[in-house]
């Protein structure tokens, strides 16, 4: 009787209380736009609107049937997408975003298949249930969307495999066939709380679940997430979303990880290594948090030079968890089940709203790419033609940059074994010449020290083989020339080592500062580079102690050095101590701030050019997607129509909508094909997968294509375009909930219930 005037009532019998469905359907809208939004505050709107003291027990009330509205909707989802076969597993995760994964037969291979990104967040936590005040009531529902919850026990699986790379306890790398670029394990994530041993991420006991672990593709689509339970940040989130993610969407993925390098360092101790190398999965660090890495680590994993990642900043998470953050006022005292729920409705929305929004992000980033081809283009001209220079060049300069960075954390070899030597003597001298240990002293260390003697018959064997090894007939003393001289190079050894170290990290810190005098960098990535620039300064202090301690044991001292005299530097020809270096860099065209300019400027050419490449096939593929959606829609109507009516009204209710979007989605792809510089085709692509391909639908049941096919020019008729502005200000003008107004659609709403076994 409820349900056909239009209301839910708020117990399954004897209610005296019913809401309309208006009413929930207008607070999930105003939930979706404002998740801090909470039912108390709703109701107390309500009871002002209809005059009624308020009462504590309303909003139990209103909650309780909520939660009965928003199942009748799911089931309702689950009607429409077995309608629409679309109810097979994994169905929405390989389909979440079009133009990412609505691949098509006739497109050209990308570098790198899919882009996504994954990150960590604790705001999102859950209070402890015997924390919480009151008694604990049971609710054994639990979350509804099966593919975009990473169960606790599928994360389980990797937390005894887990190597703390930072602890450094995990095993060697075998390199075998890994590819030179991704050997690199960086050491410059010290200061990231998820690259910390895991032994180090507790949580406050006050929290059941610390926060939420997700992965978004690059459009902003949320694929999947897990719960962070009792822990920090995890190794075992990360591996656990790896291993879906390259279960479901095979090889050449584009992942981004704040801690991307350190995390390959994990994977490459892992059981995901094999499949990882099989299927070529690159991770990446995003572009903003990859100012917080060294020099070093940038160049071998920020997006700037990786093959493939066009001009994706990879910051997705965190504009995702931007909006997410605003649920946590209203989800950290809630049930486990209604927190899921919550999550499950905000990403829900959020993948509609990316979807609506998909035609306008492609066409920014088009935009944005055809400015830096012909902007920094014509400067690269201007500077290739005064240096001399070719692409060849610039691809060079990064792989000598990289070689003399990566030369700066280690001794050479030779100077390696020479250290060996000299700590073998030193420890010789100690033991033999300094404590005279010979004849009956050595009876009288083995009676009265048995390991001191076993230590020693240790050293005799290493002093041994050294000697034979250099040629040695007589055991050295201080006085000889040959104990001096070796003493000597031992000294100017350790000057050598902190003198490396010290020249990597300033060379490093004037790299980054050349950034900041750099056009187009904004005013938050200004205050990141500076950030780490002053993070590393306590490295560079601990780095000045050290090379000036040395340098004073030198024969003649080498003069000492003031942290003034570092921190006014601004390139590195101001640089003189580079002229005791190893090898000095100044004069290397690598190093030359024109060449460095010029090598900048390339990859970001070079990285626009395959975003032309990658939205010329997203926009394919999203414009089939919503032509093949369109016969989807009208094949399942035209089959539910004689057998189930209100289904096939919902599904036109739904399509209606939909079509909406999808014209203004079409809007923007045409104006990207009318962009001066525009190298793609606006047409329809070919799917395997459908059961028809574009073209072949036409003629199906006599089914006509959408409207915004003759406005795309895709038929012989041309249509007038409207702004899309414009456009899009008049479809949020659209009332999209419809009231049932007469007797004969309540019981079509009641016989629709009645099978969803709700009423």
């Amino acid at each position: 009787a409820f349900a056909r005037r239009g209301y839910l009532p708020t117990a399954p019998r004897n209610a005296s209380t019913a809401i309309v469905f208006q009413v929930l359907e207008a607070y999930r809208q105003l939930h979706r736009v404002c998740p801090k939004l909470s039912i108390y505050a709703q109701v107390q709107a309500l009871c002002h609107l209809h005059g009624q003291p308020f009462s504590r027990s309303f909003v139990g009330q209103f909650s309780s049937t909520f939660d009965v509205y928003l199942e009748i909707l799911h089931r309702v989802d689950n009607r429409v997408n077995e309608e629409l076969k679309r109810d097979s597993p994994e169905w929405r995760l390989r389909n979440a975003c079009p133009p990412c994964m609505y691949t098509l037969t006739d497109e050209p291979d990308l570098e790198l298949s899919l882009l996504c990104s994954m990150d960590g967040n604790s705001s999102l936590k859950l209070v402890d249930s015997s924390i919480q005040y009151g008694h604990l009531r049971q609710d054994e529902r639990v979350h509804r969307i099966k593919d975009l919850f990473l169960t606790p026990d599928a994360v389980d699986v990797f937390k005894d495999e887990v190597a703390s790379a930072g602890s450094g306890k995990a095993p060697p790398v075998q390199h075998g066939d890994i590819p030179n670029s991704l050997l690199s394990t960086a050491d410059c994530v010290e200061k990231w709380r998820a690259a910390a041993p895991e032994e180090r991420k507790h949580a406050f006991a006050l929290f059941h679940t610390t926060g939420v672990f997700a992965l978004f593709c690059q459009h902003g689509h949320p694929l999947v997430y897990c719960d962070m339970i009792r822990s920090g940040e995890l190794r075992k989130y990360a591996l656990a979303v790896i291993d879906k993610l390259m279960t479901v969407f095979g090889n050449n993925i584009g992942l981004a990880y704040d801690v991307g390098c350190d995390t390959w360092k994990t994977i490459l101790n892992c059981s995901l290594r094999d499949r990882a190398l099989e299927q070529r999965l690159r991770l990446i660090v995003p572009a903003f948090h990859g100012h917080q890495h060294n020099w070093l680590c940038q160049l071998d994993w920020h997006p700037m030079y990786i093959k493939g990642a066009g001009k994706e900043d990879f910051e997705g998470c965190e504009h995702a968890f931007k909006d997410s953050n605003m649920l946590a006022s209203g989800t950290r005292l809630a049930t486990a089940f209604h927190r899921h729920q919550a999550i499950e409705q905000q990403w829900t929305f959020r993948s509609l709203d990316k979807h609506a929004d998909s035609g306008t992000f492609i066409y920014n980033n088009y935009k944005q790419a055809l400015g830096i081809i012909r902007k920094d283009g014509a400067d690269l001209r201007i500077l290739s033609s005064k240096l001399g220079t070719t692409s060849a060049d610039y691809e060079q300069y990064l792989k000598e940059e990289k070689a003399y960075l990566e030369r700066l954390k280690a001794e050479p070899e030779e100077v390696h074994c020479a250290n060996i030597s000299g700590k073998e003597r030193e420890k010789l001298d100690l033991d033999i010449t300094l404590k005279r240990v010979h004849g009956a002293a050595i009876t009288a260390v083995k009676n009265h020290y048995r390991y001191a003697w076993k230590k020693l018959e240790n050293a005799e064997a290493h002093t041994v083989a050294l000697e034979h090894r250099l040629s040695i007939e007589r055991r050295w003393t201080p006085a000889d020339l040959a104990y001096q001289e070796t003493m000597a190079e031992m000294t100017m050894r350790k000057y050598w080592v902190a003198l490396d170290k010290l020249e990597r990290l300033v060379v490093q810190r004037l790299l980054e500062l050349s950034k900041l005098s750099m056009g187009g960098i904004a005013y938050k990535l200004r205050e990141k580079i500076g950030q780490a620039l002053r993070t590393r300064a306590e490295a560079m202090r601990k780095a000045l102690d050290e090379y000036n301690k040395q340098a004073a044991l030198l024969d003649p001292p080498r003069p000492k050095l003031r942290w003034e005299q570092l921190i006014e530097l601004s390139s590195m020809g101001d640089f003189d101590l580079l002229r005791n270096a190893r090898q000095d860099i100044r004069q290397l065209k690598w190093a030359d701030p024109m060449h460095r300019e010029a090598t900048r400027l390339h990859f970001n050419i070079e990285r626009a050019q395959e975003e032309l490449v990658c939205c010329n096939v997203e926009m394919r593929r999203l414009l089939t997607f919503m032509y093949n959606e369109h016969f989807d829609y009208q094949h399942a109507i035209a089959a539910a129509t004689p057998f189930d009516p209100p289904l096939a009204h919902e599904l036109s209710t739904r399509w209606a909508e939909r079509d909406r979007v999808n014209a203004q989605v079409a809007r923007r792809l045409q104006q990207i094909s009318q962009l001066p510089g525009f190298t793609g085709e606006l047409k329809l692509g070919r799917r395997d997968a459908d059961g028809y391909n574009s073209g072949d639908a036409l003629v199906l049941n006599n089914t006509s294509g959408p409207t915004w096919v003759t406005t795309l020019g895709l038929t012989a008729t041309e249509t007038e375009w409207v702004d899309v502005e414009d456009e899009a200000e008049d479809n949020n003008n659209v009332e999209q909930t419809q009231a049932v107004n007469d007797t004969e659609e309540a019981e079509e709403l009641v016989d629709f219930l009645d099978r969803l076994e709700l009423i």
